[in-house]
């Protein structure tokens, strides 16, 4: 028997991933209130140091890039796929994921300025490195990644540019920022720095390292079980080095890196587990729906949100009387979601798929 090629597990996981991403507003429009606001809290970036949900989403997004990557080379090596020409496919996605990125952030903007925070460009460049290792042995990649973090610690910290704060204080003052003034001369808002994919590739080498791991075939149990105890050491390592190098997502720190991969790994061990190992399926479809057409739901959330909001703002307002408070932007972006997935379910169900 050959190792599979698709597992629901994998589009569920990505599903849940993207409609957190479609459903993102109807969570920031619960701050304040007196007993949901909690949600909002978590569905909102921290200011610096520690996490909430919403900074496991990235991270998540381009884990699940890692763990589909084996699936998908695999399946070309099959049909008798060349290196060569797999590796022009993966510079080629990731010069579509730059564009693609570069496009988006120009959305609504007033002039043209080049980017590389947003998630798609730094898959692109995590995705090139990823594809480097991805044929390696499983202690190789291991080896790289870990290569990759120790360097980005210690460029971090023993480099010019570092404040009097140090490198881990909040600002500009670090070589994130340094690198930024260099390259486009600004910095981006809200403290976050280009290099941040250097670490960020190591994210999606642990979703290949997870990705290989799964499509072996061995019992879903085992599975799901050694997927959930290197989850929790991954936290639990994380929170260590966190003692000493702190968690910062907006800096992309070698210890967030690796605590926030052993979240994405503990979410996608009770993926498998719930639908492989115990095979409670039935309820998947809506996030397959979604999850199946990733980069769809992706660009439908960042190109269109914004003008469904301005389209519908007329006419839901005349429910304001009925709903107010923070109900009403609640009920704007809840039909947006809804409104996203059936445009998804048009496209599953014709099985028209975006692929880059």
């Amino acid at each position: 028997m050959s190792p599979p090629t698709r597992l629901v597990s994998l589009d569920a996981y990505r599903g849940l991933i993207m409609l957190t991403l479609l459903c993102g507003g109807i969570f920031h429009s619960l701050d304040g209130h007196p007993w949901l606001g909690w949600l909002a809290r978590q569905n909102e970036h921290v200011a610096w140091e520690g996490t909430v949900y919403w900074d496991l989403i990235q991270p998540a997004f381009m884990f699940m890039v890692g763990v589909a990557m084996p699936f998908a080379f695999a399946a070309r090596a099959a049909r008798g796929e060349a290196w060569q020409a797999q590796a022009v496919h993966a510079v080629r996605r990731a010069v579509m994921l730059v564009v693609i990125g570069v496009l988006l952030d120009h959305i609504g903007a007033d002039r043209v300025q080049i980017g590389f925070i947003r998630v798609l460009q730094q898959i692109a460049f995590g995705y090139l490195v990823a594809f480097a290792v991805l044929d390696r042995a499983r202690s190789t990649q291991a080896i790289v990644a870990a290569a990759i973090l120790v360097g980005y610690q210690l460029l971090w910290m023993t480099n010019p540019w570092n404040g009097p704060g140090g490198p881990w204080a909040q600002g500009y003052e670090n070589i994130g920022g340094a690198f930024d003034r260099w390259l486009l001369g600004r910095n981006y808002s809200g403290h976050y720095v280009g290099m941040n994919a250097i670490p960020a590739s190591v994210t999606i080498i642990a979703g290949v390292m997870a990705g290989q791991y799964v499509r072996v075939l061995r019992p879903a149990h085992r599975t799901s079980a050694t997927l959930a105890v290197a989850g929790l050491l991954g936290i639990g390592l994380g929170l260590t080095l966190g003692a000493w190098f702190p968690i910062i997502k907006r800096i992309w720190t070698p210890s967030f890196t690796v605590y926030s991969a052993g979240w994405t790994t503990l979410m996608l061990a009770a993926s498998f587990w719930l639908i492989e190992a115990r095979g409670w399926r039935r309820w998947t479809f809506p996030l397959v729906v979604v999850g199946a057409n990733s980069m769809a739901a992706y660009i439908l959330g960042n190109a269109f949100a914004g003008w469904f909001r301005s389209a519908t703002r007329a006419w839901l307002t005349l429910l304001e009387p009925t709903l107010g408070g923070v109900w009403l932007p609640v009920l704007q972006h809840a039909l947006f979601a809804l409104a996203a997935w059936a445009v998804l379910l048009w496209c599953y169900n014709r099985r028209l798929f975006l692929k880059v």
